[in-house]
């Protein structure tokens, strides 16, 4: 339900919108001192970059495509990495029980695509040196390895089953599929920090924000001593936010991508039959 304080039911109604200008809100000079000042890991690279990829793709191909259900071809974002928490919007809303948001957690944090994405992640920062304690050789591509898939692994069950079982908040995501790209592409990445509660209404995502933040604090069991400060642990929640978001963009606009792709395919063996 939305907050009943006066002052939060201002920013609910400015930020709760898919027109908010976020834009305008982002002290540009602040986050650029900051970032001049801080040395930002590979992984963080490594998200950012797929997400600005991610924006860039669908602007070119989404303009020019409408968003029909996607066939179980698109079950999988770009064919590998699973997708069982998208919703059409369509399709209506209906709740999910607390047994079903683990089950759907429990389906991406064991997807086979995790073990091979914590190994790419591995290797990237055994091949910068990131957390150089963990040491090279094969010994320090386990560790690396085994915290990267703890990390996701951790993220997935809190964000995506015990805080949505305790808040009463679904952990799936509800495609827009109409509207321009930019307004899209805001709605996706405001997914990250709202949601909806298990009676359809649009509130705060603590579920995905505590469950990351969660996930990082408890990573301070595993990483070394010199990655635990409060600062580096604060980095790596957000990491993982950045990482909910470019994934967010990605479940928005698959679809459309999908059929872009498979129309091109028809057409060209039509072509092929016509010569």
């Amino acid at each position: 339900m939305p907050p009943k304080c006066p002052s939060l039911v201002a920013i609910w109604k400015t930020l709760g919108s898919t027109d908010i200008d976020l834009s305008g809100r982002l002290d540009i000079p602040r986050l650029r001192r900051f970032s001049a000042k801080t040395q930002v890991p590979s992984r963080t690279q490594f998200s950012t970059v797929a997400a600005v990829f991610t924006v860039l793709l669908v602007s070119s191909v989404a303009q020019s495509t409408t968003s029909p259900l996607p066939d179980k071809s698109s079950d999988r974002l770009v064919y590998v990495i699973p997708n069982n928490r998208t919703v059409e919007h369509q399709k209506g809303f209906a709740p999910i029980n607390m047994r079903n948001k683990f089950k759907l957690s429990s389906e991406d944090a064991f997807d086979p695509y995790g073990f091979v994405s914590a190994g790419v992640n591995a290797a990237v920062e055994q091949a910068v040196d990131d957390h150089p304690q963990y040491g090279q050789g094969a010994a320090g591509f386990g560790k690396r390895y085994g915290a990267d898939f703890a990390d996701e692994t951790t993220s997935e069950f809190l964000g995506g089953g015990v805080y949505p079982a305790l808040f009463h908040q679904d952990p799936r995501y509800f495609r827009m599929e109409h509207g321009s790209v930019w307004k899209r592409s805001l709605y996706a990445l405001s997914r990250s920090v709202w949601t909806r509660d298990d009676i359809g209404e649009l509130e705060f995502n603590g579920s995905a924000v505590l469950g990351d933040y969660t996930a990082a604090a408890l990573s301070n069991l595993y990483y070394p001593a010199a990655d635990r400060s409060y600062g580096q642990t604060l980095q790596r929640g957000s990491i993982l936010l950045l990482e909910d978001s470019a994934f967010n963009l990605l479940k928005e606009f698959w679809p459309d991508i999908h059929n872009h792709l498979r129309h091109n395919k028809s057409k060209q063996v039509e072509s092929s039959w016509v010569n």
